[in-house]
């Protein structure tokens, strides 16, 4: 039986096919999706086109998506680059400094005293393993969700993607569709966590199919 892994590789091998026929190169293809993927991220937060601060967070994201979508290759997946994703899309210069509950999830974050030194922790970890880099992208998002370094996680999605991007996988788009199961599979034990997960992605690359007419 075809691992939800391999299934992954060969979407994306037929994907990058289709774009390359009919974009000439992967640059021009995230410059034509660039505006849709903003709109979805904010979307799955909330953020709606009558939201005082949408124009401020749609400017903010286009910023990012410009300066690491391109050449996610130039970037290490680190400390430094969480905040700096984050000073950029929430104009916050470290982690957050008070305990929260987060209304969605239903596993209790981290104490904020402990953020710093649980992120030093998953990057020295993130660095260090024999993961793939499906499996890798896995470990990431799910550690930094436990965590939850900062009051939204817009910086959390885009550091997951310029690491899939700089190793020659599609951006993971979160959909509406899927966000109380998205939410839900952070319960897990990272083992159920990553099963759940890889098949997210493969539903998500089937959204892309449909949504973007991606291998049509």
């Amino acid at each position: 039986m075809i691992s939800k892994q391999s299934k992954i590789d060969l979407k994306t091998e037929v994907f990058f096919k289709f774009i390359l026929d009919n974009y000439e190169s992967f640059d021009k293809f995230i410059k034509s999706i660039k505006n849709y993927y903003i709109k979805e991220e904010l979307l799955y937060d909330n953020i709606l086109e009558n939201n005082n601060d949408y124009l401020n967070y749609f400017e903010s994201l286009s910023e990012v998506t410009d300066k690491f979508f391109y050449t996610p290759y130039r970037f290490d997946i680190n400390k430094e680059l969480l905040i700096e994703v984050n000073k950029l899309i929430n104009n916050e210069y470290s982690f957050r400094n008070k305990n929260i509950i987060h209304r969605h999830f239903l596993h209790e974050v981290s104490d904020y005293e402990l953020i710093n030194q649980e992120i030093d922790n998953i990057f020295s970890k993130f660095s260090n393993n024999d993961y793939t880099t499906l499996e890798n992208y896995c470990f990431l998002m799910y550690n930094l969700y436990q965590i939850y370094p900062f009051l939204n996680a817009l910086a959390l999605r885009f550091i997951g993607n310029i690491y899939l991007l700089k190793n020659d996988y599609l951006p993971f788009f979160v959909s509406t569709r899927f966000k109380s199961e998205y939410y839900y599979i952070f319960q897990y034990d990272f083992s159920r966590f990553k099963e759940a997960f890889l098949e997210l992605i493969l539903k998500n690359m089937d959204f892309l199919e449909e949504n973007l007419g991606l291998g049509k």
